[in-house]
């Protein structure tokens, strides 16, 4: 860990203890990750949804997304997983997604330096103000698959939800005919927005052989019956169509 980097540690310390200043300077997700020793030193996840925008280039002109990660690695961040294209099957249709990736942080702290340095804020303002939603998770590792489709499922549960809301796949819920279409869990966390004000507080992606597979499970009268159910304990569902990622292995 850099000097300097030790220093704004230091500094944001302070003023969480003496003014609160660093939750106005940086947000509450940032600030929380600098006063919390866990998810300050252990990895810690950046979930990326990209608007068309962020996701068009040339090979003159690399785009957001190849140079936000590009970026990210010089904290020591790594390219986990990355969608091909995207498309919104359930949510509101004025969503501009049009990629989404998964990077890894060796530490929270390697996150907070990278979206507190002046080379982030370069990158954003030679940009423009793009709508890129980051949302961060120090949740179990991902189990993902190369070349598989799937579902980004983004969602908030209120507090009466049970432990799984979603339901157990093969067993329980929404889940449960997961396994029948050949489909599986492969990442289901808590997030926090890293900045702006979404309103989701999780993240679940289910992986398919294809994406015909994901639409059957998706279309399956059995499976819209659970998630009617379910909708008990969500809110502000958005369902994500995403065909064969890229994966980089760790």
């Amino acid at each position: 860990m850099s000097r300097s980097f030790l220093a704004f540690l230091t500094f944001c310390l302070v003023l969480v203890l003496a003014t609160g200043g660093v939750v106005w300077y940086v947000g509450p997700t940032l600030a929380g990750i600098v006063v919390d020793a866990s998810r300050r030193e252990n990895p810690y996840y950046l979930f990326q949804l990209l608007p068309e925008a962020a996701v068009a280039q040339t090979p003159e002109d690399p785009s957001f997304r190849a140079r936000f990660a590009a970026l990210a690695a010089e904290d020591g961040a790594e390219l986990v997983w990355q969608a091909g294209s995207v498309e919104v099957i359930e949510g509101s249709v004025l969503l501009d997604v049009a990629g989404a990736q998964m990077l890894r942080f060796p530490t929270g702290a390697g996150l907070v330096q990278m979206f507190t340095g002046t080379s982030y804020r370069g990158l954003r303002e030679g940009f423009g103000a793009l709508p890129v939603r980051h949302l961060g998770s120090a949740g179990a590792p991902p189990d993902i698959s190369a070349g598989a489709a799937g579902l980004v499922v983004l969602y908030r549960v209120d507090e009466a939800a049970p432990a799984d809301p979603l339901g157990e796949p093969g067993a329980s819920g929404w889940l449960k005919l997961l396994p029948d279409h050949g489909g599986r869990l492969a990442w289901n966390a808590a997030v926090d927005p890293i900045r702006g004000e979404d309103d989701w507080n999780r993240v679940a992606l289910l992986q398919f052989p294809d994406a015909l597979s994901a639409q059957r499970w998706f279309e399956d009268p059995a499976t819209v019956t659970e998630r009617a159910i379910a909708a008990r304990y969500l809110d502000d569902m958005t369902v994500l169509l995403v065909e064969p990622s890229a994966v980089v292995s760790r």
